[in-house]
């Protein structure tokens, strides 16, 4: 016999609701990833108010909907500390907070309707260690591929070429208006439109416009991630680099900072934003000639003159990094004439520098973490479950938001293993001292004693 899958538990049944919670608020793995449908790793939940400060700066610099078009081209988003300690301090989830505000309408809201912009977003997992602005460029053509922006540009391009009464009617078609018939071919077939034709046209345009012919139309078509695919053997697009297998990365260049911004420029939008986050993956193994190398490439790809991102100032871009990783940049940054751009400084004009946060503003990341899995609405704001002293306990000299969130993932599945509706200060000691490796055990030989 058939068993059938159950049903999701109601939250009433969950473990954590004699906490007032729906959920775990917090994640188990407290390193964000854009990817992911989990609120709680995704960058979703955000904390702004610890950082109003910071997100002011950062849009002062690169936002400036008032004059979007002299915004900074290259910036920084820096932490104290080497590659241990200057991680875990929400340059992350900062980057992630401005990708998801922009790419949510992709900059409708942020811009008041005057203009079109997409984030793409790099990170190096692990560290790069040979052809490290190609694999820069396919990150970052893999990212665009799972934003989303391809099929919103073609679908403003499918739109832009069709008449005014065929755009009106394929919109409306069905019950309610919606833009995604544009993206259906059996609804454009319905409305007596040829996708071929359309899709045809929009790759004569883009070509006309600086596309090459074959990016263009896989473009068009809506195959570009098969495009990239097709550059590579075994068909797939990561790991970015692969020994024996690297045409792609022959070509990931051309195709991000020529073709993609001919492409976006083309459906609409005036500018990006490329945020380039854990560099110090790209640079750590880096030899001082692969450094002035990169610097060199990495000029001419967003700051000189090139490339089709460059003649058009699209993208501006944002590393994060820390001193340690600076440190190793900084000649081949001069030689590359970049320091006369932007000096890797984290007290220059276009470097936003985030502190450790204070016990109060610890405390707002970890309320806005509760909030999003209240129960009851009426708790929102509150420390809930935790009184008072269990709150001052789980922030004793744990500000850094990676240590903080993991900390109270752990003293919440602590309370609620245990039906325990307060966190007093108390169960915060016992919940993370359980959660301490036990310490081994030291032999001795007896030889100390020998004099």
């Amino acid at each position: 016999m058939i068993r059938l899958p159950r049903k999701s538990a109601s939250t009433e049944n969950s473990l954590y609701h004699s906490l007032g919670l729906k959920d775990l608020p917090f994640p188990t793995d407290p390193v964000v990833n854009p990817y992911s449908d989990d609120p709680r790793r995704n960058g979703t939940i955000y904390a702004t108010a610890p950082v109003q400060d910071k997100i002011n700066q950062f849009e002062q610099l690169l936002i400036r909907p008032g004059d979007f078009l002299n915004r900074i081209r290259l910036a920084y988003l820096w932490s104290k500390g080497d590659q241990q300690s200057g991680r875990g301090m929400g340059k992350t989830a900062l980057l992630r907070y401005f990708r998801q505000r922009i790419n949510k309408d992709w900059g409708d809201t942020e811009f008041n309707g005057q203009f079109s912009a997409v984030v793409v977003y790099v990170s190096f997992s692990s560290q790069v260690d040979r052809r490290y602005m190609e694999q820069l460029a396919l990150s970052a053509l893999i990212d665009i591929c799972k934003s989303g922006v391809l099929d919103a540009s073609r679908a403003a391009l499918r739109y832009d070429n069709l008449t005014e009464t065929q755009a009106d009617v394929v919109l409306n078609y069905g019950a309610e208006a919606d833009p995604g018939n544009l993206l259906n071919n059996d609804v454009l077939k319905a409305c007596s439109i040829e996708p071929a034709k359309l899709d045809t046209a929009i790759a004569q345009r883009l070509i006309k416009e600086g596309v090459s012919a074959a990016t263009a139309t896989a473009l068009a078509r809506g195959t570009f991630e098969d495009h990239l695919r097709s550059f590579r053997r075994d068909g797939n697009l990561e790991p970015l680099y692969v020994p024996r297998d690297t045409r792609i990365l022959d070509y990931s260049r051309t195709l991000l900072f020529n073709d993609v911004v001919h492409y976006l420029r083309a459906a609409r939008f005036a500018g990006g934003y490329l945020f380039i986050d854990d560099i110090e993956n790209l640079v750590d193994q880096m030899t001082r000639k692969d450094r002035i190398e990169f610097a060199k490439e990495f000029a001419l790809c967003t700051v000189r003159p090139g490339y089709a991102n460059t003649a058009y100032n699209f993208f501006s871009c944002v590393l994060t990094t820390h001193q340690q990783a600076s440190y190793s940049l900084t000649q081949a940054w001069g030689e590359a004439g970049l320091a006369a751009i932007a000096r890797l400084d984290p007290d220059a004009t276009h470097s936003v520098e985030l502190p450790l946060p204070r016990p109060d503003q610890a405390e707002r990341i970890v309320v806005a973490h509760l909030d999003h899995y209240r129960a009851d609405p009426a708790d929102h704001g509150s420390i809930k479950p935790f009184t008072p002293d269990g709150m001052g306990e789980l922030l004793r000299g744990r500000q850094l938001p990676r240590v903080l969130l993991s900390s109270a993932a752990t003293v919440i599945t602590h309370a609620a293993g245990l039906g325990i509706p307060l966190i007093d200060a108390a169960v915060v000691k016992a919940a993370l001292e359980s959660s301490l490796p036990p310490v081994k055990p030291s032999f001795t030989t007896g030889l100390d004693d020998v004099v």
